[in-house]
């Protein structure tokens, strides 16, 4: 978007109205008086983004920022600016030099972007320094921080997290006796396995069993060792299986699952990633019946989600997306303290990201980091592959994890280091 806006189209846009512009060039309103009043209406609120590589979702961060304008009416377009800064793989020190640059050289208002809550403690010192809003996209890898933040952050996430602990809670409740896991040491570095697990145990589950297939770097596919540890898992005669793979690897888990003797006899329950239509759109020959969660249905007939699906794709002309929406809900949520950040009062504008919501089309959202959040609406699926379109129809709705300090706790402890960039930017 333009940073300046020309007076000749303010001019037309406005040529039968009483503006500042028309008082001016007819003499009515005096030199200074109309730049005070002219600096007042085309107050840009700058945001810078960081914007990471991924090579599963190359379009991420442009679909976050197209989402955001769609939520803009016309008339407001204007009054926000993008700067997208780099940030590769979105490794700390990457992320540190990109804020930087972002808040030295730009100047911007908004910090944003899509990254890892591993960054936080590298983002903290110039919120707190530089006096800026700090408002970031993730997919929901990692659970938010137990403790207490020393400035206002806020997030939109994906809460991919949710919907692990909804798959494991409904996929106990369902097959009950012993479940196990498999996933890449990648998928095993985030919380979501540990969500599943703390799902299942809420439904009574006593013990499960967990594999991780190990980083070769002498092999560029996981799939000559999936067969091993199929067989493992066949043997140990589990009641469910739940999969955790990105990308090339959920395709060749996939394929060695149709291969294998557990094909057809026990229950797979896969991570919201391997559900989605990047993936299954590529092994949807291999007729494969299986279990997700989903946090947004694409079909959903909501108004909230009909009206966004109609302004995004019309505006765009791409089916709208997971990242499209987040950037929606967001736009939206900017959109309530425009007036407020354009006359610079961040207070009022803080003060709606901790305690407002939006609603959107998953529902009502809000977005402060380190406060209790609204529980998402989350959908239990069953889908059946089929060469045209996956088939998938919601069987039930998930239940969400309540914010508990108890088990965040636990499921921290339980991966302490963890991946620094964002899933699914590999």
């Amino acid at each position: 978007m333009p940073a300046f806006v020309p007076w000749a189209y303010i001019l037309q846009e406005n040529k039968r109205q009483v503006t500042p512009e028309r008082k001016f060039l007819s003499g009515e309103l005096s030199t200074s008086g109309f730049m005070t009043k002219y600096s007042n209406m085309v107050n840009i609120i700058k945001i810078g983004f960081l914007f990471p590589y991924s090579s599963i979702h190359p379009n991420m961060s442009r679909d976050i920022i197209d989402g955001f304008y769609a939520a803009i009416p016309k008339q407001h377009k204007g009054s926000f600016q993008f700067f997208p800064e780099f940030i590769d793989q979105g490794k700390r020190e990457l992320v540190k030099t990109a804020i930087n640059k972002l808040v030295s050289f730009h100047n911007v208002d908004i910090i944003s972007g899509f990254i890892s809550y591993k960054s936080i403690p590298d983002i903290i010192p110039v919120i707190q320094q530089r006096n800026k809003i700090g408002f970031f996209f993730d997919m929901g890898e990692y659970l938010p921080p137990v403790f207490t933040l020393p400035v206002d952050l806020f997030s939109n996430s994906f809460l991919i997290w949710q919907m692990e602990y909804a798959l494991g809670n409904w996929s106990q409740a369902t097959y009950k006796g012993k479940g196990a896991m498999l996933m890449s040491v990648y998928d095993a570095g985030y919380h979501m396995h540990s969500a599943f697990w703390q799902g299942a145990i809420s439904a009574g589950a006593k013990e499960i069993d967990m594999h991780v297939i190990p980083y070769n770097p002498d092999q560029k596919s996981i799939l000559p060792m999936l067969p091993s540890f199929l067989e493992k898992i066949e043997k140990s005669n589990v009641d469910y299986l739940h999969v955790l793979f990105c990308g090339e690897e959920a395709i060749d888990f996939y394929r060695a699952f149709k291969e294998s003797s557990l094909y057809g006899r026990i229950p797979l329950i896969v991570s919201p990633h391997m559900a989605s239509d990047e993936i299954i759109s590529r092994t949807n020959n291999l007729d494969i019946k299986c279990f997700s969660a989903s946090g947004w249905n694409y079909y959903s007939t909501s108004v909230h989600n009909q009206s966004f699906k109609k302004v995004y794709e019309s505006a765009t002309g791409k089916k709208a997306t997971l990242f499209a929406v987040m950037g929606y809900e967001s736009g939206l949520a900017f959109l309530n303290v425009l007036p407020e950040l354009q006359r610079n009062d961040k207070e009022t504008a803080l003060s709606f990201f901790r305690n407002g919501t939006v609603t959107g089309p998953r529902g009502i959202r809000n977005f402060r980091l380190d406060a209790k959040l609204n529980l998402p609406e989350i959908e239990i699926e069953k889908i059946t592959f089929q060469p045209l379109n996956p088939l998938k129809i919601i069987i039930e709705q998930g239940k969400a994890m309540p914010y508990n300090d108890s088990v965040f706790s636990d499921i921290h402890n339980l991966c302490v280091s963890g991946w620094e960039n964002p899933y699914l930017c590999v």
